[in-house]
């Protein structure tokens, strides 16, 4: 992508600093452990070594025994994970597992689980992506659809951007009118014109509508801080609410759209736009 985005890794992510159990804590203990300090996840040592880990479906209070032998997972490679994992391998490998672990010299430095997609750095990736492909959208907008207030945007939508856009006007600081809709209002827009959705790489306006729908309930969540990942369940067809496959599906939307305007030549980077004019010449239509 042309300007610079956050990114965040596996190592932002994930909960530090890491405390554990001992191999010999009884289970009922360590299920109670796990609740008192909202833990979904813990390593377990024996000695000062890592041999495993407990997840909170593992043990409840009620569960026989006196050590996590017998209830814990392995520490293998299929469950840890590079700091340096970027958060779209991060989503990824959450789908598949619900709990990472990072690795330091004989020690466990981190614990990566779903639960942290719902912390500040997950968040700030996203608001900087959606943030990107609101920029993309209105281009694309005033590129494509001049005329949007003829298509399904509301009245009330007219009238609430028209007002914002005074208010500009009177602070000196205004841009066209379209810079003054919200991610709802591009997404009825882009719905309904056929060029706006092709060229956000759609082959129907039914599609476009949903993914967009998706885009814009995301948007509203990472803007109002509600929980990004609502079940970590994560079970796609059985759980209710957003879950991390659900994210995951999401921030791929974002992706390809957004590589789709930047190949169609929608680009609100203004150098991009310098840079055509030296290698095309500048624009003498009248």
């Amino acid at each position: 992508m042309p300007r610079d985005l956050y990114d965040c890794t596996a190592a932002e992510l994930a909960t530090k600093p890491v405390e554990h159990l001992p191999h010999d804590t009884s289970p009922s203990n360590a299920a109670e452990w796990l609740t008192e300090n909202g833990y979904d996840a813990a390593p377990v040592y024996r000695d000062s070594d890592p041999v495993g880990f407990i997840h909170e479906d593992d043990v409840t209070t009620d569960t026989t025994g006196d050590t996590l032998d017998a209830y814990l997972t392995p520490l293998t490679i299929t469950h840890m994970i590079s700091g340096d994992a970027a958060f779209p391998a991060v989503l990824a490998a959450l789908i598949e597992h619900s709990a990472y672990f990072l690795g330091g010299h004989n020690h466990v430095s981190g614990v990566l689980t779903r639960a942290d997609l719902n912390t500040a750095p997950a968040r700030m990736y996203l608001f900087d992506r959606i943030t990107y492909l609101e920029e993309h959208l209105r281009k694309l907008v005033l590129m494509e659809a001049p005329d949007w207030k003829r298509t399904s945007v509301t009245v009330s939508e007219i009238e609430a951007i028209e007002e914002r856009y005074e208010d500009a006007q009177a602070a000196n600081v205004a841009l066209e009118e379209i810079h003054y809709a919200q991610f709802s209002t591009l997404e009825t827009i882009v719905t309904d014109v056929e060029a706006c959705w092709q060229a956000c790489g759609f082959s129907r306006d039914e599609t476009a509508d949903a993914r967009l729908h998706d885009v814009t309930e995301l948007r509203n969540d990472v803007a109002h801080a509600n929980l990004l990942v609502e079940n970590t369940d994560s079970d796609r067809f059985l759980s209710s609410g957003r879950t991390t496959e659900n994210l995951h599906d999401t921030l791929q939307t974002i992706t390809e759209v957004l590589a789709s305007l930047q190949d169609a030549g929608y680009d609100p980077d203004p150098t991009a736009a310098r840079r055509t004019e030296q290698q095309v010449g500048p624009d003498t239509r009248p």
